[in-house]
């Protein structure tokens, strides 16, 4: 299994925080994958590290913590994240159905036993593996960026160039938009009018003239693209 796992641990215990970290480290180390781990001894810490912004795809959060317990975090993280799994350590095991609340994928009563977390690392592994996000791959000058196709607004060509609008950013760089064309549709993209594709699973309305994003922002469609557009929204979220 190849897939990198970005992980972060939150356990205001800083022996339990090692502890674990180590346990990480050892299954890592035997499933042969890459795993980029980060400890914090508070929710606090977490949340000023990022400003509210989880960047990990696996988080495993002690419940019981000073002032934010790993519950509070947890629920955080849910509000700008629905994918990131979530892992509980606890000493009682009556959170168990508060866990349930926040889609936490387990939980796990301390002390760890080791072959049970090992177990459910590996369970984790698997369900990331599985659950591939679809990405645009960017290459340019001497980077390569990827970026996912769900977080994409809309590409528009610019001259020479094209522009990708996505999350609270935009890109530019030097590409034919119709290279991309193909690509873009069979991850749910659709032309609305020349030189502009926009993501199915971010509009919220369709006009005569124009596409409303889920941002407010709106996009004009030309009169020959309506009703492709209209009809390719609707089966859409029909499917």
């Amino acid at each position: 299994m190849s897939n990198a796992l970005k992980l972060a641990i939150c356990e205001d215990d800083k022996t339990q925080l090692e502890y674990i970290c180590s346990l990480v480290h050892t299954w890592a180390k035997k499933e042969q994958i890459i795993c980029e781990i980060d400890g914090y001894t508070s929710a606090e810490q977490m949340i000023f590290s990022f400003d509210n912004d989880f960047p990990y795809s696996v988080y495993i959060l002690d419940i019981q913590m000073g002032n934010i317990s790993g519950m509070e975090l947890a629920r955080r993280i849910r509000e700008r994240d629905k994918e990131a799994v979530i892992l509980f350590l606890t000493g009682l095991r009556e959170y168990a159905i508060e866990g349930y609340e926040v889609g936490a994928v387990r939980y796990l009563v301390k002390p760890v036993v080791e072959e049970e977390f090992f177990s459910v690392l590996q369970e984790i592994a698997e369900r990331q593996q599985s659950q591939k996000i679809p990405c645009f791959i960017l290459e340019r000058r001497d980077e390569v960026v990827k970026i996912p196709f769900r977080d994409i607004w809309y590409l528009e060509a610019q001259g020479h160039y094209v522009e990708m609008a996505y999350e609270n950013d935009k890109i530019q760089w030097k590409a034919g938009i119709g290279s991309l064309q193909r690509e873009f549709e069979e991850n749910g993209f659709v032309i609305a009018r020349r030189g502009v594709l926009v993501n199915l699973a971010r509009i919220s309305r369709v006009g005569k003239n124009e596409c409303i994003l889920d941002n407010g922002e709106s996009v004009s469609i030309s009169r020959n693209q309506y009703k492709r557009v209209n009809e390719a929204f609707i089966a859409y979220y029909r499917k």
